[in-house]
């Protein structure tokens, strides 16, 4: 039986630096001999260099690409683009890949393997980072969700992840445009996905790394994210749960965060500590002002 697999990688204009090697990526990685894999490159500009890097350096056939243009530059629908594509394609799995990061030669192995044998519906997988000063890797861990191998989530990011085609035709979901500027758009769609009763599971061997990002190396950048975060968190509850239990969760939540935060303050002096609190801090922050209106600027 031939496994049929359509990956998504969605081309920014503001990471083209990096997509000379995310084709060189492409072209070699490992596909298992029972399996059809087509790639769906979704670009927001000018599709033309992409077409030649492909040509230039595309030498295996067993790998098809597709192309697919975007008018629109924001991310959910970019992605949605891809979802609408393959709704009446006949395919047993799909997946999502940032174009920014270097993916593992084996992560289709690793990651048809897993769903197989664990007999999930959704997998994710963790993505490291290139940094020049270790200091921000300790950041990133924070950041970073710390999941265990073959642990039961709620959500998995579309940086790393697989599923079956089939819960695509069972729920005709696609990612909320309302977060275009904001993130959190794959969040809601996965744990939307988990209250329908989809099981979603973590293949910590299934890694992808990105790309250096020197302009990220800066905690200004990372209290934003953390922001993000939480600004996001009241929109993806209200969504889920509904509008009432969505603001009686997100002042828990609140509550929660600050709770957190006074608790890593008075913590042993560390500086991970402090790190921890200030996240916290932040990411409470972010939810208690979505709840006045507040409007933030274009996501990045």
């Amino acid at each position: 039986i031939i496994m049929k697999i359509a990956i998504c990688i969605c081309f920014s204009k503001k990471n083209e630096i990096y997509h000379h090697k995310i084709i060189n990526n492409l072209n070699i990685i490992k596909i298992p001999k029972e399996c059809n894999l087509s790639f769906y490159l979704v670009v927001n500009n000018n599709p033309t260099k992409l077409i030649d890097l492909i040509k230039k350096i595309i030498t295996n056939k067993k790998i098809k690409i597709f192309i697919l243009n975007s008018v629109k530059k924001d991310i959910p629908n970019t992605r949605n683009i891809f979802l609408l594509k393959i709704k009446n394609k006949n395919l047993d799995y799909v997946g999502f890949l940032d174009d920014d990061c270097k993916i593992n030669r084996n992560w289709v192995f690793l990651m048809t393997n897993f769903i197989t044998k664990y007999k999930c519906d959704i997998v994710g997988g963790p993505q490291y980072h290139k940094v020049t000063n270790l200091k921000y890797k300790k950041l990133y861990n924070i950041l970073e969700p710390p999941n265990k191998n073959k642990q039961n989530i709620r959500w998995v990011a579309t940086n790393n992840c697989f599923f079956k085609k089939k819960i695509l035709d069972k729920t005709n979901l696609l990612f909320n445009q309302y977060l275009k500027n904001i993130g959190g758009s794959d969040q809601l769609f996965f744990r939307k996905l988990k209250k329908k009763g989809f099981s979603i599971m973590w293949n910590s061997k299934a890694s992808i790394e990105e790309y250096l990002q020197v302009d990220r190396e800066n905690y200004i950048w990372f209290l934003k994210r953390n922001f993000r975060y939480g600004y996001s968190g009241l929109i993806i509850d209200k969504n889920i749960y509904g509008k009432k239990i969505g603001y009686l969760m997100n002042i828990s939540k609140i509550i929660l965060l600050f709770f957190l935060s006074l608790i890593n303050l008075f913590l042993i002096f560390r500086e991970y500590n402090l790190i921890r609190s200030l996240f916290y801090f932040v990411k409470g922050s972010g939810r208690l002002v979505s709840m006045f209106g507040y409007k933030i600027n274009k996501y990045q």
